[in-house]
C-alpha cells in the first residue's frame, strides 16, 4: 500500500552529483550522497562516495568508502582518478608517511580506476583548494593555502579585519595568507615541490592538453575581490608570469580551454559585470584579446531551483572540438543540452520537461544528472547519435512507493500584458478547504521549473496545491524580464506574485480557499513585502529573509556590491531608496500570522535580517508571530543543513500552515 511522504523522508533519498566521464568515454563517476542515521550522541550525517559505473552496461560499484570524497578527476590515460577527501574519513586511503594532518581539511587522494586502495598525496595544513592532472598523467598541479592557522579561534583572541569581504556564507572567517601552486608526482610517495604564490586567491585551474598553459580566475588585487570580480589569466605552467586575457574584470565563471590550447570559453553577463543579467558564453583567444558573445540573451548556465542535490555540478562548457561547445540551455524553466558552435548556431540535443543540473562530455558522449518535477537526479549517458539511456537511478524504489502529486504547467499573460509561468502541484488527497501554498524562489536569478523539490512534494503529500513561479527578476526568460526590478525591488515582481495567486485561484473550485505564502532568501524578502502590502494571505512562513536594506548593506557577505547594484545605492547616499525598498518600513501593516525562520550562521542573508522582522512584528502586536533558529547552519539549510534540521525546518513549516487553516 503505498504511503504518504513525509518530512522525515528526506533522510531516505539518495542525492547524485559531480558526473565525471574518462578519457575513452567507457566509464564514469560519480558522487553519491547519502544519510547515515544518528548513532548514539552523534547527530545524522550524510556519507558521500565515489562511484565508479560502466557506461555500456550500467554496472556499478563503490570506489571509496569513506564520508567526504568528491572533486573527482580522470587522468588523461584513464587509468587513475584523483580526489579530493579528508584523509580522517576516508578509510579507503592511506597516509603518507610523515603526514601531519588532523584530517580534517580535504587532501589530494589518487586510486586506480580497476580498484584498489587509494593513497594520500598530501597533507597540507590547510588541505588542498582544488587541483587539474598535468598532461602526461604522472603528475597533479594544486592550490593550498601557505601555513595558514586561525589562531584567533585557538586562542580566543582577537581578531584583525582588513579586507571589506572576510567572511563568506558555508566557509565563516575567510583564511588569509598567500596560495601557492604545487606539483605533485600521483604515485605513492612521490616527490612534491612548490612552483609559485598567486596574489590573488585563484579559482577554477585549467590546464590545456599539452601541459604548457595554466588558465584560471583570479581577482587583480583586494579591491576587486571585495567586489565579488575576477579576471581570466593564463600563464606558463612552469613559470612565467601572468597574462590578463581580457583585460578587465567581471562576474566570470567556467573557464573551458579548446583542445588545442588557442581559445578560452567562459560564462559571464553580456557586459561582464551586470549581476542577474543572463550567464552568456563568450570564447576569447588564450593569446587575449576581445571576448565574443555567443548566446547573448539566452541563459548557458543551469538555475533551475531544486533540494535534493550534492556537489559542484559541473556545469561548465565543454568542447567537443575545436569548433564547438556542449553547454546546458537554461529557457523557461528547463535545461537541457545542447551543441553550441563558434559561429552561434546552437542545436538543442533534447526537450521535454527536464532539468539538466550537471554533465560533462567527451568528444562522442555526455554523461549527466537530469531531474523532473516527479524525479530526483538519475545519472544518463547520451551518445552523439542522440540515443540516451538512464544508467542510475537510486530513488526509483522509494518514489515508486510514495506516489508523487501532480505538476501541470501554466503560461498566461498578467494585466500589464507580461507573459508569466507557473507550475501547480496538485496533491492526490486535496485538503477540505482546498488550501494553497505559494512558493518564491530565491536569487531574484534563479527559476522555478521541471527539476525536483521535495519540499513541494511534502507539502502536496499533506494536502496541500502548491503553487511556484517565476515573477519578473529571475532566470531562464530572458534579461529584460531578470533586469526589470533594479533598483525596484517590490514592484512589478510582487504584482507578478498577485497575479499568480489570482490565476491560480481562478481555477479553483473553491475560490476563497486559503493561501499561505513562503521563501526563502529573495523568496523571504518578498513574503516580507507582500504581508506588508496586502492582508490576503492566512499564514506566512519567511525564510533566510531580507527586511532592511540599510543594514543589509555592510552585514551580508556580498551586501556591499549586491546591494548597491540591485536595490540602487549606499546607506550613506541613496538612504531613502534602499529604506522605500525595505519592507521593515511597511512592518506596522502587517497582521499575516508569520514564522520567521533563519540560521545563526547565515552570512548572505544574517540572521539580524530575521531578528529585525520579529522583534518589530512582537513589538507591533498585531501579527502573531515566532521565531525559529537554527544553530550552526547557514544559508544552505534548506538544501544542504544537517540532516535533522532539514526536516526540522520542514515539520515546523508545515505546522504552522496547519494551525493556521
Amino acid at each position: 500500500m503505498p504511503g504518504r511522504l513525509r518530512p522525515h523522508h528526506s533522510s531516505r533519498l539518495v542525492s547524485i552529483g559531480e558526473p565525471a566521464i574518462a578519457p575513452d568515454g567507457q566509464r564514469g563517476v560519480y558522487l553519491r550522497s547519502e544519510v547515515v542515521e544518528a548513532e548514539g550522541d552523534a547527530p545524522p550525517r550524510y556519507r558521500r562516495r565515489l562511484f565508479l559505473v560502466h557506461l555500456e552496461t550500467g554496472h556499478e560499484r563503490a570506489l571509496t568508502s569513506g564520508d567526504s570524497a568528491g572533486s573527482a578527476a580522470w587522468s588523461p590515460c584513464g587509468r587513475f582518478i584523483a580526489f579530493l577527501a579528508s584523509p580522517r574519513s576516508t578509510a579507503t586511503a592511506r597516509a603518507p608517511a610523515g603526514a601531519g594532518s588532523k584530517g580534517q581539511p580535504s587532501q589530494l587522494h589518487v586510486i586506480a580506476a580497476d580498484g584498489g586502495e587509494a593513497w594520500a598525496r598530501t597533507s597540507f595544513a590547510s588541505g588542498v583548494i582544488e587541483f587539474v592532472w598535468d598532461a602526461d598523467g604522472e603528475r597533479l598541479l594544486l592550490t593550498t593555502r601557505e601555513d595558514w592557522r586561525d589562531e584567533s579561534e585557538e586562542r580566543g583572541s582577537g581578531r584583525w579585519v582588513d579586507a571589506r569581504l572576510h567572511r563568506f556564507d558555508g566557509i565563516g572567517w575567510l583564511p588569509t595568507g598567500p596560495v601557492s601552486l604545487w606539483e605533485v608526482d600521483r604515485s605513492e610517495g612521490g616527490s612534491a615541490k612548490r612552483r609559485w604564490s598567486f596574489d590573488q586567491p585563484p579559482r577554477e585551474l585549467r590546464l590545456s592538453a599539452d601541459g604548457q598553459r595554466l588558465v584560471y580566475l583570479a581577482a587583480l588585487d583586494r579591491d576587486e575581490a571585495d567586489r565579488g570580480l575576477s579576471r581570466l589569466w593564463s600563464r606558463r605552467a612552469g613559470s612565467g608570469t601572468a597574462k590578463d586575457l581580457l583585460g578587465r574584470a567581471g562576474l566570470l565563471s567556467s573557464p573551458s580551454l579548446s583542445p588545442d590550447g588557442r581559445t578560452v570559453a567562459f560564462q559571464a553577463p553580456a557586459d561582464l559585470t551586470t549581476i542577474g543579467a543572463p550567464l552568456t558564453t563568450f570564447v576569447v583567444p588564450r593569446r587575449g584579446g576581445e571576448a565574443r558573445p555567443l548566446t547573448h540573451d539566452l541563459e548557458t548556465a543551469p538555475s533551475v531551483a531544486g533540494d535534493t542535490r550534492v556537489g559542484k555540478g559541473p556545469t561548465r562548457p565543454v568542447w567537443l572540438g575545436a569548433e564547438t561547445l556542449l553547454v546546458a540551455l537554461n529557457r523557461e524553466g528547463r535545461s537541457h543540452l545542447a551543441k553550441l558552435c563558434l559561429d552561434g548556431r546552437l542545436e538543442t540535443l533534447q526537450e521535454g520537461d527536464r532539468a539538466v543540473v550537471a554533465f560533462t562530455a567527451v568528444a562522442r558522449r555526455a554523461l549527466a544528472v537530469v531531474e523532473t518535477p516527479a524525479s530526483p537526479g538519475v545519472l544518463i549517458v547520451r551518445d552523439v547519435d542522440g540515443t540516451e539511456r538512464q544508467l542510475v537511478d537510486p530513488n526509483a524504489s522509494f518514489i515508486a512507493k510514495r506516489p508523487l502529486g501532480h505538476h501541470q504547467r501554466r503560461t498566461f499573460i498578467g494585466p500589464d500584458g507580461q507573459e508569466l509561468t507557473y507550475w501547480r502541484l496538485e496533491p492526490r488527497k486535496p485538503r477540505r478547504d482546498r488550501a494553497m501554498v505559494v512558493q518564491v524562489h530565491g536569487g531574484p536569478y534563479t527559476n522555478y521549473g521541471e527539476a525536483f523539490m521535495f519540499e513541494f512534494q511534502a507539502l502536496s503529500a499533506a494536502g496541500y496545491t502548491v503553487i511556484y513561479g517565476n515573477p519578473r527578476g529571475g532566470s531562464s526568460f530572458g534579461g529584460a524580464f531578470s533586469g526589470a526590478i533594479k533598483g525596484a525591488y517590490g514592484s512589478v515582481d510582487a504584482a507578478d506574485v498577485l497575479s499568480i495567486v489570482d490565476h491560480a485561484l481562478g481555477e479553483q473550485a473553491t475560490a476563497d480557499a486559503p493561501v499561505h505564502l513562503t521563501g526563502g532568501s529573495y523568496g523571504g524578502f518578498m513574503t516580507n513585502w507582500l504581508t506588508s502590502h496586502t492582508p490576503r494571505f492566512r499564514s506566512a512562513v519567511t525564510q533566510r529573509s531580507i527586511c532592511n536594506w540599510l543594514s543589509f548593506y555592510g552585514t551580508s557577505d556580498i551586501g556591499q556590491w549586491f546591494g548597491a547594484q540591485e536595490v540602487g545605492g549606499t546607506p550613506w547616499d541613496d538612504t531613502e531608496r534602499l529604506w522605500d525598498q525595505s519592507p521593515l518600513k511597511y512592518v506596522a501593516n502587517v497582521t499575516t500570522p508569520t514564522l520567521v525562520m533563519h540560521s545563526e550562521e547565515d552570512h548572505r542573508c544574517p540572521i539580524e535580517q530575521g531578528e529585525q522582522w520579529f522583534t518589530a512584528l512582537k513589538a507591533l502586536g498585531k501579527a502573531e508571530t515566532r521565531l525559529l533558529r537554527f544553530p550552526g547552519e547557514g544559508h544552505e539549510l534548506s538544501r544542504a543543513g544537517r540532516p535533522d534540521r532539514r526536516i526540522e525546518r520542514l515539520e515546523a513549516m508545515l505546522g504552522w500552515f496547519e494551525t493556521h487553516p
